[in-house]
């Protein structure tokens, strides 16, 4: 996809599933909107495209695919509908994650995730490949005036019918996210495979835009984009503005390192052994070492919050640590510090199945070294410090409780195993539940 995503980002990329896939989670599914064929003389010219750019990308055009254009309107009543049709146990679901999302302070209390991925998210979506259907969808009027955002956006999807044909796009997930070491936890295949689909495919219509419109084809879409008053993602809030800018921002990064390095043979490769995490997405050494997630989930809630749902149990990542981190202390380097030695990293979440606005989410981080634990527990303590906790020591381990505005929290520290595990709650109520087992806060 191109147009525009995961700590809560992986509890984000929940609300995508939800919202966007029309799978599995409504009452019916909601069919995609019939494509309008391309008009011949538009068809023509769509073509001259695809195949400059399989050109470019060194890929074959991929024969399956069906092409044809929906109208703005037609995909943002798309997803409408998923809503409409969505289940009622789901839609709870998708408050609760509203309610995450705003205790960690990561979105503020106005933002209505619905509404923002009914009709802000979709009115970003310039184009698609839908991989299950083989449809390459342009969004748009189907007129012959092509912008240069068109143009890039066709390139950039015709690389994504180019990769399903040569790849297959769903066997290549299905290969990495159902083996041991994502179920483990020692990898996020989840996020990186796309990272890798996505990378690729925005390196590509770069490498087409600069072929095609020059250098500055950058300053040319702002001012085109100027000229017709179109609209950007700036209204996200930022933390999930910057969780989907990875895809198309550090994804590609690391793809243009492996191509720079070994042209296109490099990335071609990389689909047969990906990048397992998103520190190896950031850190090209990483990748090369292969160097691992380090430990297990953590323990499960669900015995001590009777009566509560366990809503997702996923891995985050180094990029994902770096998000919330500079989300809450608004410092750059403070966020890249905390998140620097990253090991491993594990978001659950929990709701109260008789009230979707009690929540509870455990952050489980494992650390490299010591100085790496030490350092992320700097910059937290002034992230509670920025959120106006009140904070209390409960042991010479380092162990406490906070309170601050809209969330209850403990953390818990274990210096031998360079671990740092955080539990929040909307009350303080839930927050006992779900230290129970917790002997330093009993």
């Amino acid at each position: 996809m191109r147009g525009v995503t995961r700590f809560a980002a992986v509890t984000f990329s929940a609300v995508l599933l939800v919202l966007l896939a029309a799978c599995g989670g409504g009452e019916k599914e909601v069919p995609f909107p019939t494509l309008a064929p391309f008009p011949p003389e538009l068809q023509q010219r769509i073509h001259e495209i695809r195949d400059r750019v399989s050109a470019i990308r060194g890929l074959p055009p991929y024969e399956l695919v069906i092409e044809g254009i929906i109208s703005p309107e037609a995909l943002q009543q798309h997803s409408r509908d998923q809503i409409a049709a969505t289940s009622e146990e789901d839609l709870a679901d998708l408050e609760a994650y509203d309610a995450v999302l705003t205790i960690l302070g990561l979105i503020g209390p106005e933002v209505d995730l619905k509404q923002l991925f009914a009709d802000d998210f979709s009115g970003l979506i310039a184009g698609l490949y839908l991989i299950d259907e083989d449809r390459l969808v342009l969004v748009g009027s189907g007129d012959l005036a092509l912008s240069i955002q068109d143009e890039i956006t066709l390139a950039h999807e015709y690389v994504h019918s180019f990769q399903d044909g040569a790849y297959g796009i769903d066997k290549t997930r299905e290969q990495w996210q159902e083996g041991d070491l994502e179920e483990d936890g020692y990898s996020q295949y989840s996020a990186t495979i796309d990272c890798l689909i996505e990378g690729d495919a925005s390196l590509a219509d770069e490498l087409y835009a600069e072929q095609v419109f020059g250098s500055d084809w950058r300053a040319k879409v702002d001012a085109e984009s100027a000229a017709s008053g179109a609209s950007g993602p700036m209204d996200m809030p930022e933390f999930l503005l910057r969780d989907f800018v990875f895809n198309y921002r550090e994804c590609p990064d690391f793809v243009r390192q492996l191509y720079d390095e070994g042209g296109w043979d490099a990335v071609n490769a990389a689909y047969q052994h990906p990048p397992s995490t998103t520190e190896q997405v950031l850190h090209l050494d990483k990748f090369k070492s292969r160097e691992l997630a380090s430990t297990l989930p953590p323990e499960d809630l669900t015995k001590q919050l009777d009566d509560w749902n366990l809503m997702d149990s996923s891995q985050f990542g180094e990029f994902d640590v770096y998000n919330y981190a500079v989300t809450l202390a608004k410092d750059n380097g403070a966020a890249s510090a905390a998140a620097a030695g990253w090991g491993s990293g594990w978001s659950s979440v929990y709701r109260d199945k008789n009230d979707s606005g009690r929540v509870v989410v455990q952050l489980s981080f494992g650390w490299d070294t010591r100085d790496d634990l030490v350092e992320f527990l700097t910059v937290y303590e002034a992230i509670l410090g920025g959120l106006a906790a009140s904070i209390e020591i409960v042991d010479d381990k380092g162990n406490a409780r906070w309170t601050a505005p809209g969330q209850f929290g403990v953390i818990t520290i274990d210096l031998d195993l360079l671990r740092a595990d955080i539990r929040i709650a909307s009350h303080e109520d839930a927050l006992k539940l779900a230290t129970s087992d917790l002997t330093a806060f009993n």
